[in-house]
Protein backbone atom coordinates (compact mmCIF):
# COMPACT_ATOMS: atom_id res chain seq x y z
CA UNK A 1 0.00 0.00 0.00
CA UNK A 2 2.82 2.39 0.89
CA UNK A 3 4.59 1.54 -2.38
CA UNK A 4 1.51 2.27 -4.51
CA UNK A 5 0.98 5.58 -2.67
CA UNK A 6 4.64 6.46 -3.33
CA UNK A 7 4.32 5.62 -7.04
CA UNK A 8 1.08 7.64 -7.33
CA UNK A 9 2.71 10.61 -5.57
CA UNK A 10 5.68 10.48 -7.94
CA UNK A 11 3.40 10.31 -10.98
CA UNK A 12 1.47 13.37 -9.81
CA UNK A 13 4.68 15.24 -8.91
CA UNK A 14 6.23 14.40 -12.29
CA UNK A 15 3.15 15.73 -14.08
CA UNK A 16 3.15 18.98 -12.06
CA UNK A 17 6.93 19.50 -12.33
CA UNK A 18 6.83 18.70 -16.04
CA UNK A 19 4.18 21.29 -16.92
CA UNK A 20 5.69 23.90 -19.19
CA UNK A 21 8.95 21.96 -19.52
CA UNK A 22 10.40 20.96 -22.89
CA UNK A 23 9.73 17.31 -23.76
CA UNK A 24 12.59 14.84 -23.36
CA UNK A 25 12.23 11.33 -24.77
CA UNK A 26 12.25 8.16 -22.66
CA UNK A 27 15.43 6.96 -24.40
CA UNK A 28 17.33 9.98 -23.13
CA UNK A 29 16.50 9.07 -19.54
CA UNK A 30 17.24 5.33 -19.91
CA UNK A 31 21.00 5.59 -19.29
CA UNK A 32 20.47 7.93 -16.32
CA UNK A 33 17.98 5.40 -14.93
CA UNK A 34 20.51 2.56 -15.33
CA UNK A 35 23.25 4.57 -13.62
CA UNK A 36 20.95 5.45 -10.72
CA UNK A 37 20.14 1.74 -10.25
CA UNK A 38 23.88 0.95 -10.36
CA UNK A 39 24.53 3.55 -7.64
CA UNK A 40 21.72 2.04 -5.54
CA UNK A 41 23.21 -1.46 -5.81
CA UNK A 42 26.78 -0.28 -5.17
CA UNK A 43 25.70 1.82 -2.19
CA UNK A 44 23.80 -1.14 -0.74
CA UNK A 45 27.05 -3.11 -0.84
CA UNK A 46 28.90 -0.13 0.66
CA UNK A 47 26.43 0.03 3.57
CA UNK A 48 27.16 -3.61 4.37
CA UNK A 49 30.93 -2.92 4.24
CA UNK A 50 30.70 -0.08 6.78
CA UNK A 51 30.91 -2.83 9.43
CA UNK A 52 34.71 -2.75 8.94
CA UNK A 53 34.63 0.67 10.65
CA UNK A 54 32.40 -0.15 13.62
CA UNK A 55 35.30 0.37 16.05
CA UNK A 56 36.02 3.89 14.82
CA UNK A 57 34.47 7.15 16.09
CA UNK A 58 32.94 7.87 12.67
CA UNK A 59 31.03 4.58 12.32
CA UNK A 60 27.57 6.14 12.82
CA UNK A 61 28.45 9.03 10.50
CA UNK A 62 29.59 6.65 7.73
CA UNK A 63 26.45 4.53 8.06
CA UNK A 64 24.04 7.50 8.05
CA UNK A 65 25.74 9.19 5.07
CA UNK A 66 25.88 5.95 3.06
CA UNK A 67 22.14 5.49 3.62
CA UNK A 68 21.55 9.08 2.49
CA UNK A 69 23.45 8.41 -0.76
CA UNK A 70 21.22 5.37 -1.32
CA UNK A 71 18.09 7.46 -0.67
CA UNK A 72 19.16 10.18 -3.14
CA UNK A 73 20.05 7.61 -5.82
CA UNK A 74 16.61 6.00 -5.34
CA UNK A 75 14.93 9.38 -5.75
CA UNK A 76 16.85 10.13 -8.97
CA UNK A 77 15.98 6.64 -10.24
CA UNK A 78 12.29 7.37 -9.59
CA UNK A 79 12.48 10.74 -11.35
CA UNK A 80 14.21 9.27 -14.40
CA UNK A 81 11.77 6.35 -14.54
CA UNK A 82 8.78 8.72 -14.52
CA UNK A 83 10.57 11.32 -16.70
CA UNK A 84 10.74 13.98 -14.00
CA UNK A 85 11.54 17.59 -14.74
CA UNK A 86 15.16 18.01 -15.81
CA UNK A 87 15.85 20.99 -13.53
CA UNK A 88 14.64 18.99 -10.52
CA UNK A 89 16.89 16.07 -11.48
CA UNK A 90 19.87 18.40 -11.94
CA UNK A 91 19.31 19.83 -8.46
CA UNK A 92 19.09 16.35 -6.90
CA UNK A 93 22.19 15.20 -8.76
CA UNK A 94 24.17 18.21 -7.46
CA UNK A 95 23.08 17.29 -3.93
CA UNK A 96 24.03 13.63 -4.50
CA UNK A 97 27.45 14.69 -5.83
CA UNK A 98 28.06 17.02 -2.87
CA UNK A 99 27.02 14.45 -0.26
CA UNK A 100 28.97 11.68 -1.94
CA UNK A 101 32.20 13.70 -1.93
CA UNK A 102 31.63 14.47 1.75
CA UNK A 103 31.15 10.75 2.48
CA UNK A 104 34.28 9.89 0.48
CA UNK A 105 36.30 12.43 2.49
CA UNK A 106 35.03 10.92 5.77
CA UNK A 107 36.15 7.43 4.65
CA UNK A 108 39.57 8.85 3.68
CA UNK A 109 39.93 10.65 7.02
CA UNK A 110 38.94 7.55 9.03
CA UNK A 111 41.45 5.40 7.12
CA UNK A 112 44.18 8.01 7.61
CA UNK A 113 43.50 8.60 11.30
CA UNK A 114 43.35 4.88 12.12
CA UNK A 115 46.61 4.24 10.25
CA UNK A 116 48.67 7.16 11.50
CA UNK A 117 47.11 8.14 14.83
CA UNK A 118 45.58 4.90 16.05
CA UNK A 119 42.18 6.64 16.19
CA UNK A 120 39.92 3.61 16.24
CA UNK A 121 40.45 0.20 14.70
CA UNK A 122 39.49 -0.88 11.17
CA UNK A 123 38.66 -4.58 10.90
CA UNK A 124 39.82 -6.49 7.82
CA UNK A 125 40.86 -5.42 4.33
CA UNK A 126 39.03 -2.34 3.05
CA UNK A 127 40.57 -2.01 -0.45
CA UNK A 128 37.19 -3.07 -1.92
CA UNK A 129 35.52 -0.14 -0.08
CA UNK A 130 37.63 2.27 -2.14
CA UNK A 131 36.66 0.38 -5.31
CA UNK A 132 32.96 0.79 -4.43
CA UNK A 133 33.47 4.52 -3.80
CA UNK A 134 35.28 4.89 -7.14
CA UNK A 135 32.41 3.09 -8.91
CA UNK A 136 29.83 5.46 -7.38
CA UNK A 137 31.95 8.50 -8.29
CA UNK A 138 32.22 7.27 -11.90
CA UNK A 139 28.44 6.71 -12.15
CA UNK A 140 27.71 10.20 -10.77
CA UNK A 141 30.14 11.70 -13.29
CA UNK A 142 28.41 9.86 -16.16
CA UNK A 143 24.97 10.99 -14.96
CA UNK A 144 26.11 14.61 -14.84
CA UNK A 145 27.50 14.27 -18.35
CA UNK A 146 24.24 12.72 -19.63
CA UNK A 147 22.12 15.48 -18.10
CA UNK A 148 24.47 18.16 -19.46
CA UNK A 149 24.11 16.61 -22.94
CA UNK A 150 20.30 16.65 -22.67
CA UNK A 151 20.40 20.26 -21.47
CA UNK A 152 22.66 21.26 -24.41
CA UNK A 153 20.40 19.49 -26.91
CA UNK A 154 17.35 21.24 -25.50
CA UNK A 155 19.11 24.63 -25.68
CA UNK A 156 20.19 24.02 -29.27
CA UNK A 157 16.66 22.93 -30.13
CA UNK A 158 15.29 26.21 -28.80
CA UNK A 159 17.96 28.10 -30.77
CA UNK A 160 17.07 26.27 -33.99
CA UNK A 161 13.40 27.08 -33.50
CA UNK A 162 14.29 30.75 -33.05
CA UNK A 163 16.49 30.85 -36.15
CA UNK A 164 13.85 29.22 -38.34
CA UNK A 165 10.92 31.17 -36.95
CA UNK A 166 8.93 33.76 -38.89
CA UNK A 167 10.96 36.63 -40.31
CA UNK A 168 10.46 39.93 -38.46
CA UNK A 169 8.36 42.48 -40.35
CA UNK A 170 9.96 45.91 -40.82
CA UNK A 171 8.29 48.95 -42.37
CA UNK A 172 10.11 50.24 -45.46
CA UNK A 173 12.09 53.41 -44.85
CA UNK A 174 11.20 56.79 -46.36
CA UNK A 175 12.87 57.48 -49.72
CA UNK A 176 14.63 60.66 -50.78
CA UNK A 177 11.40 62.37 -51.84
CA UNK A 178 9.39 61.62 -48.74
CA UNK A 179 7.68 58.55 -50.19
CA UNK A 180 8.09 55.07 -48.73
CA UNK A 181 10.54 53.05 -50.81
CA UNK A 182 10.24 49.25 -50.94
CA UNK A 183 13.38 47.85 -49.32
CA UNK A 184 12.63 44.34 -50.64
CA UNK A 185 12.86 45.46 -54.30
CA UNK A 186 9.13 45.46 -55.15
CA UNK A 187 7.45 48.02 -57.40
CA UNK A 188 4.98 50.76 -56.58
CA UNK A 189 3.84 54.27 -57.45
CA UNK A 190 3.10 57.60 -55.77
CA UNK A 191 -0.22 59.45 -55.99
CA UNK A 192 -0.66 63.10 -55.14
CA UNK A 193 1.83 65.68 -54.06
CA UNK A 194 3.03 67.59 -51.03
CA UNK A 195 1.77 66.45 -47.64
CA UNK A 196 -1.00 64.39 -49.28
CA UNK A 197 1.42 62.20 -51.25
CA UNK A 198 0.66 58.44 -50.90
CA UNK A 199 2.94 55.56 -51.90
CA UNK A 200 1.31 52.29 -52.97
CA UNK A 201 3.66 49.32 -53.16
CA UNK A 202 3.01 45.83 -54.52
Amino acid sequence: MANSARVMGLLIASFVWGMGSPEVSADEFRHIDQLAVKIQRTTKRLISEVRHYRDTPAYGHLLADSREIYRLATHIHDLSHFHGRLAHMESDLRELDRKFHHLESVFDRVEHDAEFYGDGRIRGNTAHVKRLLNSIADSIHQMRSDIADIRRRMSLGRGDDFCHGPRPVYRPSYGLHGSRGNVYGGIGFTIGGGSSRIYIGF
